[in-house]
């Protein structure tokens, strides 16, 4: 009776549709295609000194062994972030965790192994109260029903006194993420008898790298942690 009084209709054409954005729109959504950095999931163009990494991952170590991004920057992805982070948008969370589900599919190391645990990127709990929910939280709940995974919180985010680092530079941003991820209080770990080998980190953009940096280097310090690998719907900045 509710579907018939107020049906659902896309947030991008405005089409009647199950999901808040209908199968059409979906497609149509600008995807990151190879070559790619196998690393950090970058796109690379012209003349590159290594085939398999972009200028900035050639000859560094990063804490996460692989990321990936389902998206292009565009008007349109930015506009279902936007309205998924600021506007309420929990409809969106799934036909956003469909994007991440391709990505999944067509990411071998994904693929090879069955023993992923999803964990979402944290808000400060200043957020959290505004907003009503997490968006990476949501994404993270809507692939593991997608996937049969599981999710664990294993992440918080203190207030470090900077509301959004949007118009930071990359130096701040990496120093202000360092400064406000960290690993859940030991009392949450009594409840677990086993840390996950192998995490999936999921966020919804990904801009320099310094929030995937920062919380997989917190991950990587739990005992029995293998890999960290870092999934996220959009790439800034290509």
């Amino acid at each position: 009776m509710l579907s018939w009084l107020f049906p659902a209709t896309c947030e991008l054409c405005g089409e009647s549709t199950e999901l808040a954005v209908c199968p059409a729109c979906l497609r149509q959504l600008e995807r990151l295609q190879a070559p790619i950095c196998l690393h950090c999931g970058a796109p690379m163009a012209g003349q590159q000194t290594d085939p398999d990494r972009c200028e900035n991952c050639a000859g560094l170590t990063r804490p996460f062994s692989i990321a990936r991004q389902a998206l292009r920057q565009s008007e349109e992805a930015m506009q279902l972030i936007y309205q998924f982070k600021y506007h309420r948008g929990i409809h969106l969370a799934r036909p956003l965790a469909l994007l991440l589900h391709e990505l999944w599919e067509q990411t071998p190391r994904l693929c090879a192994l069955k023993d992923w645990v999803l964990v979402p990127v944290p808000v400060t709990h200043g957020k959290l109260y505004t907003r009503g929910y997490n968006q990476a939280g949501e994404l993270a709940r809507q692939l593991a029903r997608l996937r049969h995974l599981r999710v664990m919180e294993l992440l918080e985010r203190r207030d470090t006194g900077i509301l959004s680092q949007t118009r930071l530079t990359a130096a701040a941003r990496r120093l202000n993420a360092m400064r406000a991820y960290h690993c859940r209080r030991p009392a949450f770990w009594e409840k677990h008898r086993q840390y996950p080998a192998h995490i999936v980190l999921v966020d919804d953009v990904f801009t320099t790298g310094s929030t995937a940096r920062a919380c997989a280097t917190q991950l990587r310090k739990l005992p029995g942690v293998k890999e960290v690998a870092v999934l996220t719907l959009v790439r800034i900045g290509t």
